[in-house]
């Protein structure tokens, strides 16, 4: 079988394009560079800033994290589609009224950010407009005028809805019988979000063709000057690799689920539901996923620190096999992993009990879109006042996500307060074990940190 990614053809602003260039390129720059579309704009491509933002199956996403090779009969919005909206008027006259804009470079990814907040939530708390928001960056407004715009907005929309307008509440997007959304009257591949690749077609590429590149999400792959020139086998819409499912033991993340599929379905246990909700932004949220988190073997990784905490297990497989393993186990330190040449990660195994009495923290510059300077996670499970399991794992301290099961082994088999005597004990081992690497923080901080932490979630687990 042969790769052939000379093609890609999705829905752009309502007409189907065909495009042929490289398939590496950002979705951005094809976008301003070869399309002509500049109201998409350039800040920072790394994620950063929103100011690029577009919406991808109805998915608000940073274009500049995009490789055009992952939008296979895709549908895609840009500024200059969204304005033909009837929701953008309302949007349009709502920014001019509070004076939202002002020099005008974050403002299209702003209102693509504002039409996402309100093609799901027509009534949003300020709370959920700036949450909305958080990825997209603006040096002028103070935020303020904006945060009261999209709420007029959404007045307006209600109003409008109330008074027999538009049964879609003002013309802004349409559910699709394939799941994906798109914008009213801009068209859609009624396939939209499939590119026809099974799972074992996948693994032969990558048997046959080790240098390409498991993309995913591509939150990672993309912020790198090189991204481009790199080779990519693109994972993200095979069904196989989609699927959240549970069976008697376990909870199963496919490894292509991003993490808004994971943050929004009804059997993701709140451990994991919380540290999702703290990743980035909005738009990293919808394009990063569960595997590609775990691939890039890196200690920050928010979603590998529960997996880690959890005992969860990730499924490996090529054309002739394959083998689960623990995730902790999956890390060798300095980004690397035990993934073969021939592999791919298929999907995460969750255990479905004893992970209720959990703990999460996560230490960074801003809330929005910082990696994590620490991160702590907790687990006690007491069943007949017996501590029957103690598990605490730290994230970027060291080059890999760290546990000290010796040192959880103290608590478990005691009572509640057993532990309280020995709990001094187990801090000073914690201490004493814990040796954080030099970072853009102190050594002397992160430690601090790492201690602080432990000690709240034993107060907050009553010991």
């Amino acid at each position: 079988m042969s790769v052939n990614l000379s093609k890609v053809t999705f829905f752009l602003n309502g007409d189907k394009i065909s495009y042929n260039g490289n398939p590496s390129a950002r979705l951005l720059d094809v976008l301003r560079g070869e399309l002509g579309l500049t109201g998409t704009k350039c800040g920072c491509k790394e994620g950063e800033c929103g100011a690029c933002a577009v919406l991808i199956n109805g998915r608000l996403v940073n274009s500049c994290l995009v490789a055009v090779g992952s939008l296979e009969r895709t549908t895609v919005v840009t500024i200059e589609g969204y304005t033909k909206s009837k929701r953008f008027t309302a949007l349009d006259e709502a920014y001019a009224s509070q004076s939202a804009v002002q020099c005008g470079f974050c403002i299209p990814g702003m209102i693509l950010a504002s039409e996402s907040i309100l093609a799901s939530n027509p009534d949003p708390t300020e709370e959920e407009i700036r949450t909305g928001i958080s990825g997209n960056l603006c040096r002028c407004t103070g935020y303020n005028s904006i945060v009261r715009a999209v709420g007029i907005a959404a007045k307006t929309l209600a109003s409008q809805e109330a008074g027999g307008g538009d049964a879609d509440g003002g013309g802004g997007g349409v559910e699709l019988e394939c799941g994906a959304r798109c914008d009213a009257g801009l068209g859609c591949d009624p396939d939209a979000g499939a590119n026809g690749m099974m799972l074992t077609e996948a693994l032969v590429l990558r048997k046959n063709n080790p240098e390409l590149i498991p993309y995913t999400g591509g939150t990672d792959l993309m912020v790198s000057g090189e991204c481009e020139k790199g080779k990519y086998l693109f994972l993200s819409n095979i069904p196989d690799l989609r699927n959240i499912y549970s069976d008697d033991n376990f909870i199963r993340f496919g490894a292509a689920c991003t993490f808004s599929n994971v943050i929004e379905h009804p059997l993701t246990p709140e451990i994991l539901k919380e540290a999702c909700k703290q990743i980035a932004a909005p738009a990293i949220r919808n394009a990063g996923t569960i595997g590609g988190n775990i691939a890039n073997g890196s200690a920050k990784a928010d979603s590998a620190l529960i997996f880690v905490v959890t005992d969860s297990l990730i499924r490996l497989s090529n054309i002739n096999g394959e083998r689960t393993i623990p995730v902790r186990d999956f890390y060798l330190g300095g980004g690397k992993t035990l993934l073969a040449n021939d592999e791919l990660i298929v999907e995460v195994l969750m255990p479905k009990t004893g992970i209720d009495n959990y703990y999460y923290k996560k230490v960074g510059a801003r809330n929005a879109l910082s990696i994590a300077r620490t991160s702590f996670a907790g687990i006690l499970d007491i069943k007949e006042g017996i501590i029957d399991n103690c598990a605490v794992a730290f994230g970027a301290v060291v080059d890999v996500i760290i546990r000290f099961d010796d040192i959880d082994n103290m608590l478990i088999g005691k009572t509640i307060e057993e532990a309280k005597a020995l709990k001094e004990d187990y801090i000073a081992a914690y201490d004493k074990a814990i040796i954080p690497r030099r970072g853009r923080v102190s050594i002397e901080y992160r430690k601090d940190v790492c201690i602080n932490l432990l000690r709240d979630f034993l107060e907050q687990s009553g010991i």
